[in-house]
C-alpha cells in the first residue's frame, strides 16, 4: 500500500507540473499559428519580416494575456471567486465546518455557565 500511495502523489505532482507547463504551450501554439498566417499578416500590418512579426505578437499575447489576468485578479476577484465554489463543493471542508460551529456553540454554552 505504501508504494501504491508514493505513486499516486508522485503521479498527482507531475500531472500538476504537466497542466503549469500547458499553459506556456498557448504561447507556442500563438507563434505557429502566427508563422503560418505570416504572409498574409504581412499584407495588413506594415511589417517585412517574418521574425519581426512574430516576436512583436508574442509580445503583445504575453502583455494582453498578463493584462486579462490582472482584470480577472484585481476586478473580477476570481481567485477568491474560484476557492469559494471549491469551498462550496468539498466536503472536507463542509464537515470541518459543522464541528467548528458545534465546538463554538460548546464554548458558548460553557461561557453561560459561569
Amino acid at each position: 500500500m505504501p508504494m501504491l500511495k508514493k505513486f499516486r502523489d508522485f503521479f498527482i505532482e507531475q500531472h500538476y507540473r504537466f497542466q503549469l507547463g500547458m499553459q506556456f504551450l498557448i504561447f507556442v501554439n500563438f507563434a505557429l499559428l502566427v508563422i503560418t498566417a505570416s504572409d498574409k499578416l504581412k499584407k495588413v500590418l506594415p511589417i517585412d519580416y517574418t521574425g519581426e512579426l512574430v516576436l512583436l505578437s508574442i509580445l503583445l499575447a504575453f502583455l494582453g494575456a498578463w493584462l486579462f489576468g490582472l482584470i480577472l485578479e484585481k476586478f473580477v476577484k476570481y481567485p477568491q471567486q474560484q476557492e469559494r465554489a471549491a469551498v462550496d463543493r468539498s466536503p472536507n471542508w463542509q464537515a470541518t465546518h459543522q464541528k467548528l460551529d458545534t465546538i463554538i456553540e460548546r464554548l458558548d454554552k460553557l461561557e453561560r455557565k459561569k
